[in-house]
Parts: C-alpha cells; structure tokens; sequence
C-alpha cells in the first residue's frame, strides 16, 4: 500500500511538472508594450521605420519590431496577406486600396504621423524657374512633348497621389520609369528636357547618399499660375503652402495591442524623432526654455 501511495505521488509530481513546462511554452500575452510586430514599409522609409523600432524596443524591452521594406504596391497587401501587422505609407490611401479591404470587410485605423512631400526635379539648365501646378501636369500628361517625364517604376502610391491631387487618372499619364531613384536622377542630371517626380523623402536620401549632384535642382511650385512659387522646405510643408503635401500614415487593424501601442509611439514620443529626420511632424513639438 504504501509503495503505491508513492507511486501515485510521483507520477503526481511528474505530471505537475509536464504542465507547467507546457505552460512555460506558450506565448506571452500581447500588450501595447510586449510581443512581436512585423512592420511593412514604403521603401523610401524603411530606415526611419527602423529608427523607431529600435528606439521603442529600447524603451519597452518586451517589444521587438521588425520591419520589411517594399514598393509601395506591395507596403499593404504585406498587411492584408497578414505578413505584417501594421503598415507605414508615404501618400494618402488610394481608392483601389479603400475598395480592396472594405470589399473584405477587413477595417484599418490610419493615423497620421508625419508630412512628406511630391518634388519635380529637373536639370539645372531646364527653362523654367518655376512651375504651377496646371504646367507640371501638362508635363506629365500622355501628350506631353518637348520633355522627358521620369518617374520610379515601383512609386505606385506616388503617381497615384499625384494624378489625384491634379484631377488627372493614371491612364492620363505619361512617363518613362526607371528602375530605381538612382537612375532617375542620373537621368536628370544628364537630360536637359527631363523632369522627375518623386517623393522629397526619396531625394534627401539620394541627395546624403551622394546620388543628387549638382546638376539636379528641386523645381518651386505654386497652385496657379502668377502666384508665388514654394520650394518644398519644412516650414512650407508644416503650414501647406507648398501645394504638393503628403501624409505619411501609420495603418493597422483596431484590437491589435501591440500595433496600436507602436502607432502612440508614433504620434507622440516618436515625433522628435520624424523632426530631426527627412519628413516633418505632422505636429509642432513643444519646447522648454530655462531661464536661470
């Protein structure tokens, strides 16, 4: 009696133990601070997006983000396929892509995190100064002559935002599109006639890389002909008075703890970080001044 009284002990004890190593195998639960996120990218902020990664794992050890960067016809399908958890986008939202997620009845929360902009760059011996807004479409537009219009053939959130904003559709446009920022600009820089669009974030990259000479200059642009022309510098973007602003957006599905915890980042600590890089903040950050 007493040798199966210990044996019913210890296979007591070994089951205890059997479930507690189970148990210590299965996830922690996902919190706005801890667990795993997979970030998808617009290329041309990839390494901003892995900037804040890795300073918001350094504030919140138990969180880990990892980023995936693509051209922008595939930043959201990432999040759509569930290969990512949330997605940062340079460029409003195109209708295709509304249509898309409702049409699946899958909701995305957006929250606006930071300002870019759409630059014409051009040789620094092309005729004009300065362009309105109906003059740089005429140069896009399929019946354009005279120019070559360039653009990188993976900005497809870019041409989108831009035929949307001129009241144009894509099928208006007319463009060359090389394969890479890089050889768009060495295009421009060796092409008198040629004008490029592409994101102001995209160029100062290039421009710090040492991919944007001398030979390459930003365009100024104004709405309408006649009236002031802006250059796309940051108070310009800040205020909107340089007529070719975007949003960069921050997208992810609501109930997800962890993207949304990334997403406040974001909008609030995460805004000094947006100030001292490429884009603009989408708010001004307050300032503390000691007088002793």
């Amino acid at each position: 009696m007493q040798m199966v009284t210990k044996l019913s002990s210890l296979l007591t004890l070994l089951f205890l133990l059997a479930f507690l190593g189970a148990c210590s195998g299965l996830p922690e639960k996902e919190t706005a601070r801890s667990g795993s996120l997979v970030l998808s990218a617009d290329r041309q902020l990839a390494e901003l997006a892995s900037a804040h990664a890795e300073l918001f794992s350094r504030y919140y050890a138990d969180a880990r983000v990892k980023v995936s960067s693509s051209g922008s016809a595939k930043t959201l399908a990432a999040l759509l396929d569930g290969k990512a958890g949330a997605a940062l986008v340079d460029g409003e939202l195109l209708a295709p892509e509304d249509s898309l997620f409702a049409t699946l009845k899958r909701p995305l929360r957006l929250e606006s995190v930071a300002r870019d902009a759409i630059v014409c760059v051009v040789n620094r011996e092309y005729s004009s100064k300065k362009l309105s807004l109906v003059e740089l479409a005429a140069l896009f537009s399929d019946s354009a002559k005279g120019v070559t219009p360039l653009v990188s053939a993976d900005d497809y959130r870019l041409l989108g935002v831009f035929a949307s904003r001129l009241s144009l559709k894509r099928s208006d446009l007319g463009v060359w599109r090389c394969n890479s920022d890089s050889e768009l600009l060495g295009r421009v820089a060796s092409d008198k006639r040629a004008v490029g669009l592409m994101f102001r974030s995209s160029f100062e990259a290039a421009r710090a890389a040492g991919k944007a000479g001398e030979a390459v200059r930003i365009i100024p642009l104004s709405v309408r002909a006649g009236e002031k022309a802006f250059l796309p510098r940051r108070e310009a973007i800040f205020e909107g008075s340089y007529p070719l602003v975007t949003t960069v957006s921050y997208v992810y599905y609501p109930g997800d703890a962890l993207a949304a915890g990334f997403g406040a980042w974001l909008t609030s600590r995460g805004q000094k970080l947006f100030e001292s890089s490429e884009l603009v903040p989408v708010r001004q950050i307050e300032r503390t001044i000691t007088i002793k």
